[in-house]
């Protein structure tokens, strides 16, 4: 029964004050008059906040130390001043495009051959600014992704023995450390909205220890194989479900009741959509009924019941296609081999869902 109360405290509090809220005087009607509606506080919490940005700012994968994929043609992009014209050059190419409206810019390098040795990407622009990624390798690139179980890394897995013996091989000098990278997005973690811009980091090569366990241990497989380099790009997050990583596009074209309630959670969560003002007008009549009907209980010292849940997909960046919107989004299109994934228990409760509906 405690643990009731103090669950439902905060909306007890909530629904006690949408309950009082006629009574308040002529005075507060009046400042709260004077107060920005919700509809402009939730413009303003959208609206882009102004950052200092760099003269060029290269896409998230694209720093030093990266791995480019080998064999394919290789998109980099970033964003620069809006119709300045951008010039990638690598391994002996010079592609350019230039900034949109929106300042992003876009080229494709003819596909690479595998290479060990570090080279240098220079993006230069009209205005005459430059960024230099330094060593830069060719190889394999693999997407790694799923929760904790591909989050795990390999100094604290059965991984450890291998890189143990890896070092102290290159300490022998019988051999170099395999050209084994792992990149990141490194500073966003959750987003109700995909986003672009992030920042990314790649590892040098000389520590494999906090690599995910799982894709260190698939890329000194595929070392062995190709004695090439190989890129592990590393999108894991612990504790979340498949639904996370699932893109809000991947939903709209649902014809399931199951993929349906999915997107109706996302729209309710969206104050852009029509389904916003319907959900949470419901919610706070709920809550301010169930105010109503606490704030009696508590008068004759009985426990509350549980607050009604609040509708949208708001509560983090494990909710439907936040891990997305935040942690794939920023790559995309990175050029990949493939990729691999361990979704392991978020999902475990769930066994297969069923459908109204089958297509092939």
């Amino acid at each position: 029964m405690t643990s009731q109360r103090n669950t439902a405290a905060p909306a007890l509090a909530l629904g006690l004050a949408l309950l009082l809220a006629p009574c308040v005087t002529n005075a507060a009607q009046k400042t709260r008059a004077q107060m920005p509606s919700p509809v402009a506080e939730r413009e303003a919490a959208a609206a882009p906040v102004a950052h200092p940005q760099p003269a060029i700012e290269p896409g998230a994968p694209f720093c030093d130390h990266a791995l480019l994929q080998r064999e394919m043609p290789v998109p980099v992009w970033g964003w620069s001043q809006p119709g300045t014209r951008v010039t990638v050059e690598f391994g002996g190419q010079a592609k350019t495009a230039t900034a949109g409206v929106d300042g992003k810019w876009m080229i494709k390098l003819d596909p690479l051959k595998a290479c060990a040795v570090p080279a240098e990407m220079i993006i230069r622009d009209s205005a005459g600014n430059k960024v230099t990624l330094k060593d830069l390798l060719v190889g394999e690139v693999w997407m790694c992704s799923g929760q904790s179980n591909m989050q795990w890394p390999a100094g604290k897995s059965s991984c450890s023995l291998i890189i143990k013996a890896l070092i102290e091989k290159a300490k022998a000098g019988e051999r170099k450390l395999p050209p084994i990278r792992e990149g990141k997005v490194t500073n966003v973690f959750s987003s109700l909205y995909p986003i672009a811009h992030a920042q990314g980091a790649w590892s040098d090569g000389s520590d494999f220890s906090d690599y995910s366990a799982i894709a260190f241990a698939f890329a000194h497989e595929l070392y062995q194989a190709l004695h090439i380099p190989i890129g592990i790009l590393n999108c894991a997050f612990s504790t979340t479900e498949i639904q996370a990583w699932t893109p809000r596009a991947g939903l709209e074209s649902a014809t399931d009741d199951y993929t349906k309630g999915l997107l109706k959670k996302v729209l309710e969560g969206d104050f852009r959509t029509p389904e916003f003002p319907a959900a949470w007008g419901k919610y706070y009549q709920d809550l301010r009924a169930w105010g109503k009907a606490s704030a009696e209980l508590c008068r004759q010292g009985q426990p509350v019941g549980r607050p009604p849940s609040h509708p949208g997909n708001l509560n983090g960046n494990r909710d439907i296609s936040w891990m997305y919107n935040a942690k794939i989004n920023p790559v995309v299109p990175y050029a990949i081999r493939g990729a691999i994934w361990n979704q392991g228990y978020a999902n475990i409760h769930e066994g297969f869902v069923t459908t109204t509906t089958c297509t092939t």
